[in-house]
């Protein structure tokens, strides 16, 4: 048991370590940082005082070392588009997607429990073969 329960942390170690990766790769593979979110006439000096203050300047190492650093003890630093704590605007909208996401656990539940129960009684049935038809629907359905 104690085996499983350090290959489940160890791989969950991995999976946040490769993920913070990603996330910082793919904010960078997108262009500079700072142009996508000044406005269009910025001056140049701004641009290079604002990348200074954030540290866009730095090696790109360095950028990723204090990346994960501040991910490891909470710090997520600071929104481009918002310029605020990013942690922040993070937990001011997450009393609305919890509402979201509530309603949508609750509706699906609400849907789906009474349809496998009436799917497992009468196996072959019409609700059988409309319950299967939703879920592969349901299935193939994109996230977004």
């Amino acid at each position: 048991m104690r085996g499983w329960i350090a290959s489940r942390l160890l791989q969950t170690v991995l999976v946040v370590f490769l993920s913070l990766t990603a996330v910082f790769g793919m904010v960078r593979l997108s262009g500079d940082p700072v142009l996508l979110f000044m406005p269009m006439d910025i001056q140049a000096k701004d641009v290079n005082e604002y990348r200074e203050r954030l540290g866009f300047n730095d090696p790109l190492l360095v950028q990723y070392a204090r990346f994960m650093r501040g991910a490891v003890r909470g710090d997520f630093g600071e929104s481009l588009r918002y310029r605020r704590d990013a942690l922040g605007l993070v937990l001011e909208r997450l009393p609305a997607t919890l509402l979201l996401a509530g309603t949508a656990m609750l509706l699906t539940l609400a849907l789906a429990v009474p349809l496998g129960v009436a799917t497992a009684v009468r196996r072959d049935g019409a609700v059988d073969h409309a319950g299967t038809v939703l879920m592969a629907l349901g299935q193939a359905t994109p996230g977004f």
